[in-house]
């Protein structure tokens, strides 16, 4: 049995739990009472149950993800072994959390078209998620 974490992202559009362990023990009570509070402030927004890492469940753990789906809560996955478990439990298909796009695959993209457009090879360097310089390559 792994140790339930979860994280609430409280945004404008959305109320977002980031569960990573299992929905089980002492941890998944904690968790159904963090929703019921979160819930008394949803306010229309729209509850988001991200399933991060999730692979066992006891009873209670269960009985809240059944809950989560039937009150309408958007749940999705960020494994395919998430994904099929909870589908399993609620029945539904459960899909899988699309990943944003990161600045450096955006920022390399970028530069490869610029310079394919130009005509020119390029080679960028980067450090973390930073662009530091484009040379220009000579042939």
């Amino acid at each position: 049995m792994s140790k339930l974490d979860y994280y609430i992202h409280d945004q404008s559009e959305a109320l977002r739990l980031a569960i990573t362990g299992d929905l089980s023990g002492p941890g998944v009570v904690s968790l159904g009472r963090a929703w019921r509070t979160g819930s008394s402030v949803l306010r229309g927004r729209v509850l988001i149950i991200d399933l991060v890492s999730v692979c066992d469940a006891d009873e209670y753990g269960r009985n809240l993800l059944v809950a989560w789906h039937r009150i309408g809560a958007q749940i999705v996955a960020r494994s395919h072994g998430s994904s099929a478990f909870s589908e399993r439990i609620v029945g539904a298909p459960i899909p899988m959390h699309a990943k944003k796009p990161s600045w450096r695959r955006l920022s390399t993209f970028l530069l490869r078209r610029s310079s394919a457009a130009a005509g020119n090879p390029a080679r960028a360097t980067t450090t973390g998620t930073s662009v530091l310089a484009v040379q220009e390559i000579s042939r």
